[in-house]
């Protein structure tokens, strides 16, 4: 075959994927990881996105009750007279990878931009600990964070909770639990391509189950790690609770090139038919984990934005 007819014959790799980290997707999918170290294991030769860190006044670590969190001040004095709300952030990585350091970035930008206090927490993995522990863990950071508030310079009354991929799935399942909790009011959350459905059977998960980074095998493989198997409760997967009534307000960040696309669409619809405050954003062209690369992809400063002032509001 000539190179013309093998050019031709190759069509355009993602091509709804924007052009600008289209690149990403040169070496194709990678196989579903053989076991959690594997899952966990960086490849310094993929090619990736680094985002810009941005300067926040005082990065601490805490212990919550058993549970690192890392807590970001952008203010000059840390705990000032003066309470600010309080964010609690949850990183992604398919409930079986993941840390502090892999949202670094997004706390610093949501911090610094909307003058909150940050608290990321480092909750227990998959399949070591198997849900609900890592919920556990996010609820036992959010209990500390209402009981630390006079240290944290926090207002207790302003408590949101957002995350990423897994994590977005974990903040949806802990606004769930703690719904009617008398002492920790969850006063709004920002899920991020949000892991919401075990069943992977979206219009997303079927036009991007490959090719586009997060494959939908990979992702039926996280939740495995993730519930062995047990039959989802709605604080696993929220997609599967009954009553989404009385939950906080909600915003739920998506990319358009993603398998959880459709979910998250279907979860803030079902928010809103539930009688909740509650939207969809898509961002055209981009992939799962775009909202990682703030400073170096326009979209993802876009969507930390979008969600400051959703915060904010």
């Amino acid at each position: 075959m000539s190179a013309v007819a093998e050019a031709s014959a190759t069509p355009n790799p993602a091509p709804k994927v924007d052009p600008a980290i289209r690149h990403l997707l040169a070496r194709g999918d990678a196989p579903v990881p053989r076991d959690a170290a594997e899952a966990r294991r960086v490849d310094p030769s993929a090619p990736k996105i680094e985002p810009v860190l941005e300067e926040v006044a005082h990065i601490t670590a805490a212990n919550a009750g058993g549970v690192p969190v890392r807590c970001y001040d952008p203010r000059p004095t840390p705990g000032a007279e003066e309470r600010v709300d309080c964010v609690l952030w949850i990183h992604g990585g398919g409930f079986v990878g993941g840390s502090l350091d892999s949202v670094e970035s997004t706390c610093r930008a949501i911090a610094r931009r909307g003058g909150f206090v940050v608290v990321s927490v480092d909750y227990r993995l998959a399949p070591e600990h198997r849900f609900p522990a890592g919920l556990d863990d996010c609820e036992q950071a959010a209990r500390w964070v209402i009981e630390a508030a006079g240290s944290l310079g926090i207002d207790p009354q302003h408590l949101f909770v957002g995350g990423t991929s897994a994590g977005g799935g974990l903040a949806a399942g802990l606004c769930l639990r703690l719904r009617d909790d008398p002492y920790v009011r969850i006063g709004a959350q920002a899920l991020v391509y949000p892991c919401v459905d075990t069943r992977l059977t979206s219009p997303s998960a079927q036009e991007f189950a490959t090719g586009h980074g997060l494959t939908r095998a990979k992702m039926a493989w996280y939740w495995e790690q993730y519930l062995g198997g047990a039959e989802p409760t709605p604080e696993a997967a929220p997609m599967c609770a009954d009553d989404l009534s009385g939950l906080p307000r909600a915003l739920v960040v998506l990319a358009e090139c993603d398998v959880m696309q459709s979910e998250g669409v279907a979860y803030a619809s079902r928010l809103s038919d539930a009688g909740v405050t509650a939207r969809a954003s898509i961002y055209p062209g981009m992939l799962h984990g775009f909202f990682g690369w703030s400073g170096a992809v326009p979209a993802a400063d876009a969507a930390i934005d979008e969600v400051v002032a959703f915060f904010r509001s």
